[in-house]
């Protein structure tokens, strides 16, 4: 890429079809480099480097800042484009940074910006499209899923003070590296990672009444919060000085529908059911009196014999009518607990070693807040069913 803001160096195979017909990716668009790259239903994008080789529908682009893998474009029978971006740096269409792993479409006369600044207009000019209307009118039927999911929520606390106080630079750095790792855990304990609201992860466990999911779930957060404390402690990972890392999480059960949104282009999933607002009421009561993980009583019912859990009391969460037990997740007591190493692309490793005792939570019942901050006491049970001091 040169001082001007121009593209060069671009290498790629081309696989135009006889007589044309393809759509193009315009390079430099009116420049004397301007260079055209045809592609027909797909096109990846993605850094080139020494010893890498150029293979037909790769386009490579000579700049670190793209990644190995940066984006992929597709075509779809009915003549529409797709971008699905998988990298670390961004790609973004008509100026809007996409989100990662999920399809956008790009018009014809839109720009595909790479990295930090190379630009592609998506040229359809003469562009021949198969045609399958019967498939393209028919669609896919939709199935949404019902199952009884544990539906985990895990939140940096006190984050409004880190993102006021705490440089954002070095913030939004540890954050990253914390959901990386994070992720890369739910994933191996056998967990599906929903989203990222804000400072938080949701994730979700589903099977069916046996409770294997919960099971699962709980011997998760037990590790996730081992791994989080771990974090905190690497001066690598997390980098924020001076305020240090807690996480606290809350455990809830229940049926659930699971399906994705976007139509035929999904641009996530949906997960709806109670379980998922009752894991966020939970969360806000977790603390370092009641304990950093949080269950609900179908959580604890359903988990068995397995975990040691202390009892909170009731309350009635904000948005529901009726009364829930409240426990605190402590430990795992079947010996069972497998805590395998998260390995990074940069190089970190953060273990829990079997045998540590995964044990959090302190004497306490469940509180409420006061202008913000959390109160200690014996928990009673008021008029609406809600806890007080």
């Amino acid at each position: 890429m040169t001082g001007t803001g121009s593209t060069t160096g671009l290498r790629y195979l081309s696989l135009e079809p006889p007589g044309g017909g393809a759509l193009h990716l315009v390079a430099n668009p009116g420049a004397t480099e301007e260079q055209r790259i045809p592609f027909c239903r797909i096109l990846e994008i993605g850094r080139d480097e020494p010893g890498r080789e150029a293979l037909p529908g790769l386009l490579l682009v000579p700049d670190p800042t793209v990644s190995r893998r940066h984006c992929i474009l597709t075509c779809s029978s009915d003549g529409r484009c797709f971008v699905r971006d998988l990298s670390r740096n961004g790609t973004r269409v008509a100026g809007r940074r996409l989100v990662p792993n999920v399809e956008t479409e790009i018009r014809p006369g839109e720009t595909l910006t790479v990295a930090g600044g190379h630009d592609f207009v998506l040229d359809a000019q003469g562009a021949v499209v198969e045609q399958v209307q019967e498939l393209c009118q028919r669609g896919t039927t939709e199935t949404p899923s019902r199952t009884i999911a544990t539906v985990l929520v895990g939140d940096i606390r006190d984050f409004t003070v880190l993102v006021r106080r705490a440089p954002s630079t070095e913030l939004q750095r540890s954050v990253s590296h914390v959901f990386e790792i994070l992720t890369a855990a739910v994933v191996q304990r056998g967990g599906t990672v929903k989203e990222y609201p804000g400072d938080a992860i949701v994730a979700f466990w589903e099977g069916g009444d046996d409770g294997a999911q919960t099971v699962a779930a709980c011997r998760a957060v037990l590790d996730l919060e081992l791994i989080a404390r771990r974090i905190a402690a690497d001066a690598t990972v997390w980098q924020v000085d001076g305020f240090p890392l807690t996480m606290e999480w809350a455990l809830a059960t229940g049926p659930v529908i699971i399906n994705t949104f976007g139509g035929d282009h999904p641009q996530g999933l949906s997960l709806i059911g109670e379980p998922v607002v009752l894991a966020f009421r939970l969360e806000k009561l977790a603390g370092e009196d009641t304990g950093r993980i949080l269950a609900c009583g179908r959580t604890r019912a359903m988990a068995g014999a397995a975990f040691a859990f202390r009892d909170l009391g009731e309350i009635t969460a904000k948005g529901f009518d009726r009364l829930d037990h409240v426990f605190a997740l402590e430990e795992q007591t079947d010996g069972l607990l497998t805590t395998a190493a998260i390995s990074l692309e940069a190089g970190h490793t953060l273990s829990c070693e079997p045998g540590e005792q995964n044990s959090v939570g302190h004497p306490a019942q469940i509180v409420r807040r006061r202008g913000g901050r959390r109160t200690g006491g014996r928990s009673h049970r008021s008029r609406n069913g809600g806890p007080t001091s």
